[in-house]
This record gives C-alpha cells, sequence and structure tokens, in this order.
C-alpha cells in the first residue's frame, strides 16, 4: 500500500515542499536530517531513491501520471549530475510543460560539456550526453538547469516520430519560440534532416496536438493542406474551425473525449455542437469529424475520409469566406496568397 503524506515526519515534509517535491542529501545536512534517518524512510517505504543524493515521497510519485513521474526523476537527475548538466531531449520537453505522445522513455537525459575526460554514460538513474551546447541555449534556474524550447524541439525531432515531433514543435511555435534558432547549431548532428522538416513544417495556429494530427495527416498522405483555425460566417467571423479548405468549401473538426467524460453538462455540450455544425452545413461548409484513435493510431483511414470529403466537395473557383480573426482585435480579411491550394501538394517526408 502507497505511504500517506502523513507517514512523513514534518521537518522532512518541509524540505520536500522547499525542493519542489525533491529531497537533496546536500541541502538536508544543513537542517539536521542525517543520511541514516533518511535510509529508514527508504526502507519503511515512504521514500523513494530518483537519483543519487535525491528522494521524493513515494505516496507523491506513485500518485503521478507516467510522464509526471519522469518530469520529477528528470529535476532529481540534473540536479544530481552537477552545474553543468542539462535536460534535454523529452526530459525536458516535458519540463518545459510541452505536449507529449505516447509513453516516456526509461530514463531521463542530460547533456553535459565536452571535454578530454568525458565520455557518454549510462546510470541507473538517467543517460548523460557530451555535446557542445551554445550558452544562448542555457536555461538556469538555482533547481533546475534545461535546454532551450527550441533545443529541445530540435533535439527531439532528430529521432521522435514525425506525428509526435510536430505535435511539440506546433506548441512551441504558438508559444512564441524562434524553432529555427537552434539547427545551425545542429547542422552536422545525426539526422538533423528530420528536424529541419518538423520545424519548417510547424504550424503556430495549430491549438492542441489533435489538430496538428489531423494536419499531418494531410501531410502524410499527400492531401489538400488545411487552413489551421480559420473563421467563416455569412457577414463576419462568427465559427472557427480546425481545419479548413476554403476552396472545397469543407472543414475538419477533432473532437477530443476530454471534452465530453465524466461532465454533468456534457448533453448541454453536444446539443451545442450540433446547433453549430447545422449553422455551418447551413453556410454550405461540410465537415469531416475525428478523434484521438483515428488521428493516433489510424491515420490511413483518417486520410481515406478527409479525401472522400475533398473529393465530394470538389474546388470550386471562390473560396468560402474567411478570415484569420483574433477575438477582440478585429477580422483580417486573408490574402490571397494565403489561400492553400485546392490540389495537393507534393511532399516529402524524410526517412
Amino acid at each position: 500500500m502507497a505511504s500517506r503524506p502523513s507517514d512523513l515526519p514534518p521537518d522532512v515534509c518541509h524540505l520536500l515542499r522547499e525542493g519542489d517535491g525533491v529531497l537533496d542529501v546536500r541541502r538536508t545536512r544543513a537542517a539536521g536530517l542525517t543520511e541514516g534517518r533518511i535510509r529508514r524512510l527508504v526502507a519503511a517505504g515512504h521514500l523513494t531513491r530518483v537519483a543519487v543524493g535525491h528522494y521524493v515521497a513515494t505516496s507523491v510519485l506513485e500518485g503521478l501520471d507516467a510522464w509526471q513521474q519522469h518530469r520529477l526523476r528528470a529535476r532529481a537527475f540534473v540536479t544530481a549530475c552537477g552545474r553543468d548538466a542539462y535536460l534535454t531531449g523529452w526530459s525536458a520537453v516535458v519540463t518545459w510543460g510541452l505536449p507529449t505522445l505516447g509513453p516516456p522513455p526509461d530514463l531521463p537525459l542530460v547533456v553535459r560539456p565536452k571535454s578530454p575526460q568525458r565520455s557518454p554514460q549510462t546510470t541507473p538513474y538517467g543517460h548523460v550526453l557530451v555535446s557542445t551546447l551554445p550558452d544562448r541555449h542555457h536555461i538556469r534556474s538555482d533547481r533546475l538547469r534545461v535546454v532551450s524550447r527550441s533545443w529541445a524541439v530540435a533535439d527531439v525531432a532528430r529521432n521522435a516520430p514525425l506525428a509526435h515531433a510536430l505535435v511539440v514543435a506546433d506548441a512551441a511555435a504558438r508559444a512564441g519560440v524562434d524553432l529555427g534558432s537552434a539547427l545551425g547549431d545542429m547542422s552536422r548532428w545525426p539526422d538533423v534532416i528530420r528536424a529541419r522538416w518538423v520545424v519548417d513544417h510547424a504550424d503556430p495556429r495549430a491549438e492542441n496536438p489533435l489538430e496538428t494530427l489531423g494536419r499531418f495527416t494531410c501531410i502524410e498522405f499527400a492531401l489538400p493542406m488545411p487552413v489551421s483555425n480559420a473563421w467563416v460566417g455569412a457577414d463576419g467571423p462568427v465559427y472557427r474551425v480546425d481545419g479548413l479548405w476554403p476552396f472545397h468549401w469543407a472543414a475538419s473538426e477533432g473532437d477530443g473525449a476530454v471534452k465530453y467524460d465524466n461532465r454533468p453538462d456534457a448533453s448541454f455540450i453536444v446539443a451545442a455542437q450540433n446547433e453549430r455544425e447545422w449553422n455551418l452545413r447551413r453556410l454550405g461548409l461540410d465537415v469531416a469529424r475525428y478523434g484521438w484513435q483515428l488521428a493516433l493510431y489510424r491515420r490511413a483511414e483518417l486520410a481515406q475520409r478527409f479525401a472522400a470529403l475533398l473529393r465530394d466537395n470538389p474546388p470550386r473557383e471562390e473560396p468560402i469566406r474567411w478570415w484569420k480573426h483574433v477575438p477582440g482585435v478585429g477580422p483580417v480579411a486573408p490574402e490571397p496568397a494565403d489561400w492553400p491550394s485546392p490540389l495537393p501538394v507534393e511532399v516529402v517526408l524524410p526517412a
């Protein structure tokens, strides 16, 4: 049975709070907490060792999901590695709060500067890389060191599935990160071509991973590219759709289950959605809906649905009326150059 927070003595709880959930023995010595006492708390199952000299409350760790556990372990590991170590890869991505898909890596990942005496190593608590890391990509605080968001995006994009990497890149771009700032420093890194592809295809207008996966489906299967989060309406911007093919008068809408699950107002949400879709169709817009199962695991089937939608709505000479509208700022009329081609664009995915 997991230990309860009350199983830990008040002074230990205080030190955990001061360390943002991590107990560092170098700090506890000054507070009079001996290593012998820590070992007894570990033996009793109240503390869990997550890095050399670093512990967390077992009850807290067991109450976290897999990615939250990884983030907590990564914070402890980078601190244990010394002041010149920085979280990188997926450990940096989750630390920055960027979206993740799938399970986390088995161990945290840090990078340290090159030196003749150093080589990469793997410990029971994490992996240590050795590489050149420019100062501008060092982000430091008293208790945490992590690479910049642009470096983290480029790093994971070199090896991660392209769809997963694009989800991270879209979120970073939406936050205003200069995604290309790390690529010049990685010009000779293995698989950097994949990182360039991800950066080139990132879209700051995509608002969540499900929308990114819908757009990636169009890239992957050479379908016409939609406009992310465009606004449509008879006389002005009224409804925003996740993906819009203006010339086809067609749209895609990603439906996350969280919108409906375990909510007392789920019936009202569904009713409002049906009313919204009725109005979209009154504008002449045909709509295809999709969820996580299709977008994450069955993209070939999703591509077939998109293809059928576009085939049933062949391109017209004039696009539907649409806007890049920011509520509260006022509608902005799209420029003709911003209109996506009604025909497929040839895209080569990196190997």
